[in-house]
């Protein structure tokens, strides 16, 4: 993996208030490392060809306290951070349009490349019957070979991710922007 001192600039950009276009540029505009574009001067920050003034000007604040509360947490709770140059950071999701700069492993990290990987998604409010077939779904892609890859909200997204749990296989959770008040709650899911 990455190195605890160069980890930090990865999550600086991972975790500012800019978009995954801006994540993308920026990379691209710096070799592909983080450091070097946090010590960028404005100007250069500014220069990058398709960055807007806003997502600029959240680059040059340069806050690293985000970043330092992730590693933090990372620590506590044993969490391994990926990053888009690490070799074992998936190529499936290196090659979508706008891949996450930075991942996180909790466990073993599943086969995701080699895998027929299934989403197993739906409705929050799911009906008693829709949450049992959301757990056989889950149950029946793992022991068919399959990885259930689930968004782990409340409903048939976490029922397919027991099912596949139940039946001994991995989940991949796919988790959109946390804000702070949900942290507690995904945290415990």
């Amino acid at each position: 993996g990455t190195g605890v001192s160069s980890i930090k600039y990865w999550l600086w950009l991972s975790s500012a208030d800019v978009s995954p276009k801006a994540r993308r540029l920026v990379l691209s505009a710096f070799g592909g490392d983080p450091l070097t574009a946090f010590y960028a001067p404005d100007a250069e920050l500014k220069a990058v060809e398709g960055l807007s003034p806003k997502d600029a000007a959240a680059l040059e604040r340069r806050d690293m306290d985000r970043a330092e509360r992730i590693l933090d947490e990372c620590g506590r709770q044993n969490i391994e951070t990926l990053t888009l140059q690490d070799a074992r950071y998936p190529d499936r999701l290196r090659n979508i349009y706008a891949p996450p700069v930075v991942i996180y492993v909790k466990g073993r990290l599943p086969a995701v490349d080699e895998e027929a990987a299934i989403a197993v998604i739906g409705t929050r409010k799911a009906t008693p019957y829709g949450l049992k077939m959301g757990r056989n779904l889950g149950y029946q892609i793992t022991k068919c070979g399959g990885l259930v890859v689930s968004g782990l909200t409340a409903g048939i997204d976490a029922a397919g991710a027991q099912g596949a749990l139940r039946a001994g296989g991995a989940v991949v959770g796919v988790l959109g922007v946390p804000h702070e008040q949900e942290r507690g709650s995904l945290a415990e899911d």
